[in-house]
């Protein structure tokens, strides 16, 4: 193998490894938010645009973190926090009745979120269960 020969295969095998380096953080990064206790999978898009962008939200203290599934980030994508956080509509998917999708609210902004049935419920249940507003909190 000539020079240039060798260079090139060297230059291979290290994108190689740096593709696998990133697949594999990648992979560990879903992995460790997936696996947190109160995660959901939970689509999200803005009203008016076609696309969903495919997530993993988790509750916190008093608040919902969301998680672009395809990401580099390790931290949180959106907040939702409980005390503005405002469901105004949902709706079974045409063609696809365990998914609910929902108009919700939060700080002004209105976006649409998509999950199953049974993590709808936990959100809505999880709402509701938040003390009322403008009562003092002990």
């Amino acid at each position: 193998m000539t020079g240039a020969g060798a260079g090139w295969g060297t230059l291979a095998v290290l994108a190689l490894v740096l593709v696998v380096v990133a697949i594999a953080l990648y992979a560990v990064r879903v992995r460790r938010i997936a696996n947190r206790v109160g995660s959901f999978e939970c689509a999200l898009r803005r009203t008016g645009v076609k696309d969903w962008t495919s997530g993993i939200a988790c509750y916190g203290a008093g608040r919902v973190d969301w998680y672009r599934l395809v990401s580099a980030r390790l931290t949180p994508s959106r907040t939702f926090t409980r005390d503005e956080l405002v469901v105004l509509a949902r709706e079974r998917r045409p063609g696809a009745g365990h998914v609910i999708e929902a108009r919700v609210s939060h700080r002004g902004e209105v976006l649409e979120i998509a999950m199953v049935r049974e993590a709808f419920a936990g959100l809505v249940s999880w709402l509701e269960a938040a003390p009322p507003r403008g009562e003092p909190r002990l």
